[in-house]
């Protein structure tokens, strides 16, 4: 998108409308901007309402970001490139170059998968109905298709750092231009008859400034009149045309291309191709020639789709720092032959690259619409390459501190999505003390589906020591527990929390659904507890009482009475379940053999006068002796004074009972 060409909108409501389509906006997590009407205030308006104040509602939109990787299609690069990207940061800084090509190899590899998904997925009659998604599907071929493109260029010019760089800018442009390729296949497959084609000398025109020496030889050989002379000249010269080769003397290379030049530049001066003139072209295309090569460009979709084959027969040892005057001077040629036609933003990056303008080139791809994937990873490999360090040594860029800032903001965004945080932490693993703070802040943000993915992110937690994050996750997945009535669950969660408030609530609910129904929920969970009851004194009396509970249940008396006292002096009991402890005390004081001794009696009846009497008091001067709000929610009670007359009974007989046990002198 051009900085010029910035799309505008409007709310459109009545609001907005009355308002003259001014907003207001605040940026929210995610991605995301609230907006709303605004009315513009100066220093001149009165304050005080406007007469239309009150009538319409106040609209508030929520505007997030779209990107190509909404499509689960392209979430397969994200992830890929992750994995690469891990790679890269184990071969740090010391790796050999050829392992960086590797490296830069596989994301491209990457890139070139997702294009051909892209194509089989466009073609589709789910999306060929679709018109905002096969948009977006063709948007998103434009991009990668550009990423892919770059990097190769990238790859050879900076990672590879050959000396030569024509040959391996041949194969780029042939990669990026197959449709003369795919037209030549054809003719191959025809035959001889090939040769009555209309478009047979176009192609083979086009093979020529591509560099295609050998598909025009195989072309060429299977025309009817190769046994001709002129056909079999062309085939020599072809043929004979010096290629470099690693480790060839440049010297004697020069010395041979030059004669092999001369003499294919005599044969036609000669006539000998006089009486095949579209051969006579194509060979005039070889040495060079300007005329038919600007008829060429003419003819060429790109402006630099030609150049590394006008390079192959004009200049085929150009160097690196060559490139850079040879691609200027093709472009300002272009530029004449073909006035009509603007530069796209992948030919002005080209161009970029070609001329050694490494800042504008990141400048540039920070704008494709990939959500930074392209730059972010490029300027990771940068970093660890080296290759370019004293470039941004000597124009004072900190390349540390771009590809930090850079990898910051591509794993903000990916820890920003629901369905890519996993790969986003990986790259803010990268940001050492930065990242590690963004973590902390975004993964509490990211929407729990499930108990397994909460398992995930509080295992994540933990392996970076991020104590409040994983309390913060259980305390979410307490709440949602017991939103759902899973109350094993929720005690659980709130346990691991460790947040003394969500167990004290928890327990306290548990124990107030056993005083109104007798019935004691998640008795495995609470069984379970052990020495994590500490955590809140309200736990530590829910498993104490469970273990009454169970002792009572086994009929286990005496360890249940000894237990009971033991509740009972502790101070830990809730107001609400006194009633319910001192009725549990009933049975074992009713019992014919004393399970109770006289000064643990006392002690209940203490307990009875001390603390449960003022409960009472209090909660009948509240709400009145007759009203349904009152303490005694035990399931047991029906009727305050006979319960408590009941109790101070019980207390009285086991008294009498374990006094006289207590103090009877045994038999001799």
């Amino acid at each position: 998108m051009d900085d010029n060409n910035v799309p505008a909108f409007e709310l459109g409501d009545v609001l907005a409308t009355r308002c003259g389509n001014t907003l207001t906006g605040v940026f929210l997590p995610g991605s995301r901007i609230a907006l709303s009407a605004f009315r513009q205030i100066t220093h001149r308006s009165r304050d005080a309402p406007t007469e239309t104040a009150g009538q319409d509602p106040v609209l508030i939109y929520l505007a997030q970001e779209s990107t190509l990787f909404d499509e689960p299609v392209l979430r397969s690069v994200l992830a890929e490139a992750n994995a690469t990207f891990a790679t890269l940061q184990q071969l740090g800084l010391r790796a050999t170059r050829a392992e960086y090509v590797n490296i830069s190899r596989a994301y491209r590899s990457i890139v070139r998968a997702c294009l051909e998904k892209l194509e089989q997925a466009k073609k589709s009659p789910e999306v060929q109905t679709d018109e905002p998604r096969l948009r977006r599907f063709t948007d998103a071929i434009i991009v990668f298709y550009a990423a892919e493109c770059l990097w190769h260029l990238f790859e050879i010019l900076y990672i590879q750092n050959n000396q030569l760089v024509v040959p391996q800018l041949l194969d780029w442009a042939r990669f990026h231009s197959p449709q003369a390729e795919d037209r030549a296949t054809d003719l191959l497959l025809m035959a001889e008859e090939a040769s009555e084609s209309d478009d047979y000398w176009s192609i083979l025109k086009s093979l020529i400034m591509l560099g295609e020496i050998d598909v025009t030889r195989a072309i060429l050989s299977q025309n009817r009149k190769a046994v001709q002379p002129a056909f079999k000249a062309a085939e020599l010269i072809l043929k004979s045309m010096p290629v470099y080769q690693e480790g060839y003397a440049l010297q004697k290379f020069h010395s041979q291309w030059e004669y092999w030049h001369v003499d294919t530049e005599r044969k036609i001066q000669t006539g000998l191709f006089a009486t095949e003139p579209e051969l006579e072209q194509v060979l005039r295309l070889v040495t060079g020639d300007n005329v038919q090569w600007d008829a060429g460009i003419k003819e060429s979709q790109d402006c630099y789709e030609y150049l590394p084959g006008y390079l192959l027969f004009t200049k085929p040892t150009c160097k690196p720092f060559e490139l850079r005057i040879a691609a200027a001077n093709w472009l300002n040629r272009w530029h004449l032959l073909r006035p009509e036609r603007e530069h796209s933003n992948m030919n002005r990056m080209i161009m970029q690259l070609m001329d050694h303008d490494i800042r504008l080139f990141i400048y540039e791809a920070q704008k494709l619409n990939d959500t930074h994937w392209f730059s972010t990873h490029l300027i990771d490999l940068i970093h660890h390459c080296g290759q370019l360090k004293s470039y941004f040594d000597q124009n004072n860029i900190d390349l540390p501190a771009l590809r930090h800032s850079m990898i910051y903001e591509y794993g903000s965004y990916l820890m920003s999505s629901h369905n890519l945080w996993q790969l986003g932490i990986d790259y803010l693993d990268c940001c050492k003390q930065e990242g590690q703070a963004a973590i902390e802040l975004l993964l509490p943000r990211i929407s729990l589906r499930s108990e397994r993915q909460a398992t995930k992110l509080i295992n994540l937690a933990r392996q970076r020591g991020l104590t409040s994050v994983e309390q913060e996750i259980c305390k979410v997945l307490s709440k949602r527990s017991y939103d759902g009535e899973r109350y094993g669950n929720a005690l659980e969660w709130a346990i691991r929390s460790k947040d003394v408030l969500v167990v004290t609530a928890v327990a306290d609910f548990i124990l107030k659904h056993y005083s109104r129904t007798g019935n004691m929920l998640c008795p495995d969970t609470i069984a379970n507890v052990g020495g994590r009851m500490f955590i809140s004194p309200r736990l530590v009396f829910l498993s104490k009482y469970y273990e009454f509970y169970e002792f009572y249940r086994t009929r286990d008396f005496l360890s249940a009475s000894e237990l009971l006292v033991n509740l009972l002096e502790s101070r830990i009991t809730p107001d609400y379940f006194w009633p319910s402890l001192l009725i549990d005390s009933m049975p074992l004081l009713e019992s014919k053999d004393p399970k109770i001794f006289a000064k643990e009696t006392v002690a209940i009846l203490h307990h009875i006068e001390t603390e449960l009497v003022p409960i009472i008091e209090r909660d009948v001067t509240k709400y009145g002796k007759h009203h349904t709000e009152t303490v005694f929610k035990d399931y047991r009670v029906e009727n305050v004074d006979e319960i408590l007359n009941l109790m101070r009974l019980a207390c009285a007989r086991n008294l009498a009972r374990a006094l006289i046990i207590e103090n009877t002198m045994p038999v001799a």
